[in-house]
């Protein structure tokens, strides 16, 4: 029978026509031969432009959509797939969630935004008042209420935060996640415009062959004002809005890396991807949102930090992707070479790195058996060698360490066996570390900054899943209290603050290595991956409104590659032998 199937299917793929493709994918129980399925919907995704002008879609459910957008220049920039990918998700939810009928999703147009934690939520849900809350948005909620589905569930009310909508750009990297996540009887099959603002898509909704009509709708919000003038009255779509572009991506996925203020630029150095350790040296420029290629260290190292004093650069053990290392180099800028120095007393790896009143301090960190205990110091300026200093209470690695309050701060980590909560605090003046107050969440491979005057401790990993969440410490009441959450989930990130901002550079998402960098803006309290479109390279940038701080990324961006300005991509790496064990530090 298998023989006699697999002749069947080879028949039919040879056959295959724009006229009869939508009728083969749609045959009963085709979903168990993955190859066959394969290539008609790959015959379909090539041919579809002509598929969905034929009649037979008409005989396919379709549910229809209209997505909201604040701005024309901000429908100019949707990526139409990666609308069609959110539109799917949001109908698995309706289906799964709120058990709604297939059928019932056939019968009327939904009105639909964008919410802060990149969802598509529908517009029934926005409170009045809102920006907004236009007219044709009440008309809906009107409609909406009419027709309440009594079977429905409607137990997931909408998000918690203000269901403001946010601006509307689109990346692949957004439909890739989604794809990655969805089984086979929930996909995206093929996509096409039909129209400037109009995209039609051919899906499978639990294993049934539907469509999706996703239609852009300008909403331009409005605020009211008490007295008419010539300039109030102005059709509002008539304004340009601030223009905003993603920022741009590093030259390459990098996670546990060395990161710094140099200058008021963004220093990356090294850190590993899924394949390589990385000697390769990234600056990110803020005034023109471009990168520049700098030295490459003269050994590849990941899982590693740097300390940067008085505009010279310090690199201090990691690994090399096969051992951990004891080699401390530096970079010179007026020299724009990487030379050695005295190696550490003791090679590690996820050790955690600050500098206070012109010391280097070396804590903790792994030698590929236990969590250490050992702490060390150098000083640049006059040291032949690394001091040893009081040791951890704990053993510990991947903890976030920084120099705060004259003092110096290891936060969380791994003891080889759990993610860890507590706080220790070296007091340099007696040489101990006392405990202090634990953080909210256990968790490793975390970043840790001062940013306002104020301590904060920003994604890593619970032991399971990369975390997006942020821990800020009140000093006045000595607790710490939950912080506006990253874009994405970042494990292994490293952050640094530059200006008036607070940047998280690449990690580890749970499902990729990430060359993406996102920054806490302090007018918003929001992170974004925007910032303002500059017009020259000598201008400085706006500071994005509020409504542009986007919850992810969402340009024409991908994660996983290259589209940043490399002035000179000198990119030097050296192949991992233990791919499989950066895997799980990663995570």
């Amino acid at each position: 029978m298998d023989r006699v199937a697999r002749k069947c299917a080879q028949h039919l793929i040879t056959h295959l026509s724009v006229d009869n493709c939508v009728d083969i994918r749609s045959l009963p129980g085709i979903a168990r031969n993955k190859e066959f399925i394969q290539e008609v919907d790959n015959y379909i995704a090539k041919e579809f432009e002509k598929v969905s002008k034929s009649t037979i879609l008409l005989n396919l459910f379709c549910v229809r959509v209209d997505v909201l957008n604040q701005s024309r220049e901000e429908m100019s920039l949707v990526n139409h797939n990666s609308l069609c990918w959110l539109v799917l998700e949001w109908v698995r939810r309706q289906l799964t969630e709120e058990s709604l009928r297939l059928e019932s999703l056939s019968e009327k147009t939904f009105m639909l935004y964008l919410a802060i934690d990149n969802s598509l939520q529908d517009c029934s849900g926005l409170p009045s008042g809102d920006i907004s809350d236009t007219e044709i948005v009440q008309d809906y909620k009107k409609m909406s209420s009419k027709n309440i589905q009594p079977n429905s569930k409607n137990k997931r009310k909408f998000l918690s935060q203000p269901a403001k909508p946010r601006v509307l750009f689109y990346s692949r990297e957004i439909g890739e996640e989604i794809e990655a996540e969805c089984e086979p009887d929930w996909n995206l099959i093929a996509a096409c415009q039909i129209a400037e603002h109009h995209t039609l898509a051919l899906v499978t909704l639990g294993g049934r062959l539907a469509t999706l009509s996703v239609q852009l709708r300008l909403n331009t919000p409005t605020t009211p004002s008490p007295v008419s003038t010539p300039e109030s009255s102005r059709c509002a779509s008539e304004e340009k809005p601030d223009l905003y572009c993603a920022i741009k991506n590093m030259s390459s996925p990098r996670c546990a890396v060395g990161c710094g203020n140099l200058q008021n630029t963004l220093l990356v150095c090294g850190g590993y991807d899924r394949i390589e350790c990385l000697r390769s040296v990234e600056q990110y420029i803020p005034e023109t949102n471009i990168w520049k290629t700098m030295a490459p260290m003269r050994e590849a190292r990941g899982r590693f930090q740097i300390a940067i004093i008085n505009d010279k650069v310090y690199a201090v053990g990691g690994s090399n992707g096969t051992t951990e290392l004891d080699t401390v180099e530096m970079l010179d800028i007026s020299v724009g070479k990487w030379t050695n120095l005295p190696k550490l007393p003791l090679a590690r790896s996820n050790l955690g790195v600050c500098d206070l009143n012109g010391l280097i301090y070396c804590v903790g960190g792994w030698n590929g058996q236990v969590g250490i205990k050992q702490c060390d110091t150098f000083n640049p300026e006059t040291s032949a060698a690394w001091s040893t200093i009081a040791s951890l209470n704990i053993g510990r690695y991947q903890a976030g360490v920084i120099a705060y309050n004259n003092m110096v701060y290891a936060i969380g980590g791994c003891d080889a066996w759990n993610c860890l909560n507590s706080v220790e605090v070296y007091d340099p003046v007696t040489n101990v570390w006392n405990v202090s107050k634990p953080i909210i969440t256990a968790r490793r491979g975390c970043g840790v900054t001062v940013f306002n005057k104020k301590l904060y401790v920003i994604g890593g990993s619970d032991g399971s899943h990369s975390l997006n969440t942020t821990e800020v410490y009140d000093e006045e009441t000595g607790n710490w209290v939950v912080g506006p959450s990253m874009t994405t989930p970042r494990a292994n990130v490293e952050v640094t603050v530059v200006g008036d901002r607070l940047y998280a550079v690449g990690g580890f998402s749970g499902k990729s290595f990430l060359n993406t960098i996102e920054y806490l803006d302090q007018n918003s309290n929001e992170w974004t991956t925007f910032v303002p479109k500059v017009a020259d390279a000598s201008n400085h940038p706006r500071k994005p409104r509020g409504r542009k701080n986007s919850r992810k990324s969402i340009s024409e961006d991908t994660s996983n590659k290259t589209n940043g300005k490399i002035e000179d991509n000198t990119k030097e790496q050296t192949r991992n032998g233990t791919i499989s064990s950066e895997l799980n530090e990663a995570s």
